[in-house]
């Protein structure tokens, strides 16, 4: 399982450093509901993440240390033991929630709890892009059978009916029972580092804006590779991470906890074995990599 990045883990401890309720407090009384509130999301922010990048007993230790950091100014601020006993409560108890939120995500191994709870609503906000580049690199016939992989919704397989199977596999059930509506569409769930397939059963293999929230990349990519009939095409279509608006959105997405993890066109094709052909295709902030079987 991939873990959280870890500078963001430091950032994100170092600011829970900072007392906030208890500054503000003394500076801003008005303020203080609002300073408590932000003190408590980032003690649970790194609960969550403390646990990820260290494991449970250090992040207790760690988040122990945190709140002890600002024992003085709290009650210098405060000057009052029953409302600094009650920031403390209050922190510690966010920083719990955070722990509880890894071991949960943990035991289910990939379930993003993120796609599970936007599901009903996803495609109202993230609305299907014009398929016409995708279908120019896939190339589909009629007589391939097609399997989308991280497909969540269908929002890209609704556009490949015209194939004679269309499967989407993706980890998330919520997001499966909307792709199932879909006319043509099949709904697997699985992990796409385990595909429940056997070798071969695929003429086109297509994995759109998805590759980036998979714990395991490089097995990934292998997994659609081997699923992958000779003669075959493979699209990945993926935010291309050279680009200066990619890494701003890589940043946005691992602020909101999410796994996201961008590379490279030139990154994801080295996953690949050397019998593959490969052509990266850029179109703006997104590449294509072509990958064919022989």
């Amino acid at each position: 399982m991939q873990e959280p990045n870890k500078a963001l883990t430091a950032v994100w401890a170092f600011i829970t450093l900072l007392p906030l309720p208890a500054l503000l407090a003394h500076a801003y009384p008005s303020l203080v509901g609002v300073a408590f509130l932000l003190q408590a999301a980032f003690f649970f922010g790194s609960g969550y993440l403390l646990s990820g990048a260290l494991g449970y007993g250090s992040a207790f230790v760690g988040v122990l240390a945190i709140a002890a950091a600002q024992l003085g100014l709290r009650f210098a601020a405060l000057g009052s033991f029953g409302l600094w006993w009650a920031t403390i409560a209050l922190d510690l108890s966010a920083a719990l929630g955070g722990a509880l939120l890894w071991r949960w995500r943990v035991r289910h191994y990939g379930a993003d709890f993120h796609f599970d709870l936007i599901a009903p609503w996803y495609e109202r906000f993230i609305h299907p892009q014009d398929p016409t580049p995708l279908l120019e690199d896939l190339r589909l016939t009629p007589k391939d059978k097609v399997l989308d992989v991280g497909g969540g919704t269908g929002r890209v397989a609704q556009f490949l009916t015209s194939a004679r199977q269309v499967v989407v596999a993706d980890i998330s059930v919520a997001m499966l029972r909307m792709a199932h509506k879909k006319d043509g569409v099949q709904a697997v769930a699985s992990r796409s580092e385990e595909l429940p397939f056997p070798e071969a059963t695929f003429e086109r293999v297509v994995m759109v804006d998805a590759l980036h929230h998979v714990f395991e990349q490089r097995r990934t990519a292998l997994e659609m590779w081997r699923v992958l009939a000779s003669g075959g095409r493979l699209v990945i279509e993926e935010p291309d991470f050279t680009h200066p608006w990619v890494k701003v959105l890589a940043m946005w997405e691992k602020s909101m906890l999410m796994r996201s993890h961008f590379l490279t066109p030139e990154a994801i094709a080295a996953f690949f074995p050397p019998e593959a052909r490969v052509e990266i295709v850029r179109r703006g902030w997104i590449g294509h990599i072509i990958v064919t079987k022989p």
